[in-house]
């Protein structure tokens, strides 16, 4: 076998939004790395069900968590399969899925450890339905972290083919930002950053910027004192300290011109928006969400469960692509 060849695992997501839909759409599509083995992490009646709403006639192939490339059929969809117990309603949270969405996740973890498998790929969960279940984790991130064996801090990233960012604080609300942003957490984040580029990325010297925190990086403390007294200190000493490329704060309102995105390969953030809106404008149907910091590659679509269209047949699966076909290149970085 190829050894350029990689198996891909894609996660089962959540049952009643697009996840299923996009997967099989992804999987039919040519876009794909031609290199990638998908398997899918799923449920067979879930597959067949979607694949009559959508009028595709890919068969499957059941396959176990042991994978070896002997067990793929090309032009099928490969699918280790497990149990569900709900009928699907397509566009309705229904938090009795909550242990069939973790068991997809939790499997996809144990076989990219235990067999050929190179790289995990998520699809979308409702994070608040997971919350009723007792999903005591913020998200996919913190949940596969709990999984990962060298218990780095994770760290996001979102990436397209134009430029990747990292937002620093995720899902919290805005006014707990500046109480959360320290020395320790930049240089953290920082360090994974550089070290990701390096061994998933394939680039050997990574140029890394931060942004500010309050509007115009603060204006020497007018507005806002986080520049002056945490993040310009915290740049500093992890420059010293890493002997690496690292300019900052800048202010986030000019950091993504197109002149500017030239001059640097990530991004580093200090929350959520100030990461993802310019991901979004720019490339909404391509972008990525990566986990750093893991044991695995990990790879999502940067969009959610799409409840309002699931069954409509009109999902768009590019997302999915892009982080099936990144996971793959990652995949073959690493090292």
């Amino acid at each position: 076998m190829n050894t350029m060849k990689k198996v891909i695992l894609i996660s089962a997501g959540d049952p009643n939004s697009i996840s299923t839909e996009i997967t099989i759409k992804a999987i039919e599509n040519c876009k794909i790395n031609k290199n990638v083995k998908p398997v899918v992490v799923s449920n067979s009646k879930l597959i067949e069900d979607c694949k009559k709403i959508i009028q595709s006639d890919i068969q499957l192939n059941e396959i176990e968590d042991k994978v070896n490339f002997s067990d793929f059929k090309e032009n099928y969809l490969n699918i280790i399969s497990l149990p569900i117990q709900e009928n699907t309603v397509l566009g309705k949270e229904n938090i009795k899925y909550s242990s069939f969405i973790k068991n997809s996740i939790i499997t996809c973890v144990k076989t990219e450890i235990s067999s050929i498998a190179s790289a995990i790929v998520t699809n979308p969960i409702n994070k608040k339905m997971m919350y009723r279940s007792g999903f005591n984790f913020q998200g996919h991130t913190d949940f596969l972290a709990s999984l990962s064996q060298n218990k780095k801090i994770p760290v996001m990233m979102l990436v397209t083919k134009e430029f990747k960012t990292i937002p620093m604080t995720i899902h919290v609300p805005l006014k707990d930002v500046p109480k959360l942003i320290s020395k320790d957490l930049i240089e953290i984040t920082v360090n994974i950053a550089r070290e990701s580029l390096i061994s998933l990325f394939n680039i050997s010297q990574p140029r890394i910027v931060v942004t500010g925190l309050n509007p115009h990086s603060g204006e020497n403390g007018d507005i806002g004192d986080e520049e002056e007294k945490i993040i310009t200190p915290a740049i500093n000493e992890t420059k010293k300290k890493q002997n690496c490329y690292l300019e900052g704060p800048i202010a986030a309102d000019t950091a993504f011109s197109s002149e500017k995105r030239k001059s640097y390969d990530v991004v580093i953030c200090m929350y959520h928006d100030q990461a993802l809106i310019p991901i979004k404008t720019l490339d909404f149907f391509n972008g990525v969400n990566v986990t750093l910091g893991l044991d695995f590659i990990r790879t999502s679509p940067d969009h959610g469960t799409g409840y309002d269209i699931a069954g409509k047949n009109i999902a768009n699966p590019n997302s999915l692509i892009a982080a099936i076909n990144l996971a793959y290149e990652m995949s073959i970085n690493k090292k």
